[in-house]
């Protein structure tokens, strides 16, 4: 697949601070959260996950591609859902009260 598909966020990540980020994929959209309110979308995405693929090549913090930087930052409490959450649903899962077992 040619390109890249990208989610730009309406602002910066704070620096010192931690921030709930959730990213939401289904039906060719994807939506960005930070701290459980959207804060970027693409509504024509052309890759999945599944095209991703079984790789050694797949990374958190950082890009398939070596050029780009790691994450200067830690991640705490990484999941996967089995379908796209809703923007309440991202928002019970900032606030803690997210009781989705899928």
């Amino acid at each position: 697949m040619e390109g890249e598909d990208v989610i730009d966020a309406d602002r910066a990540l704070p620096t010192g601070e931690w921030t709930h980020v959730a990213v939401a994929l289904g039906g060719g959209v994807g939506r960005l959260y930070l701290d459980g309110v959207e804060a970027g979308r693409n509504d024509a995405l052309m890759m999945t996950p599944l095209l991703l693929g079984r790789t050694q090549r797949n990374y958190l913090g950082r890009s398939q591609n070596v050029k780009h930087p790691w994450l200067a930052g830690a991640l705490d409490d990484f999941r996967l859902y089995g379908v796209a959450l809703t923007a309440e649903e991202v928002a019970s899962l900032r606030a803690g009260t997210f009781d989705r077992w899928e």
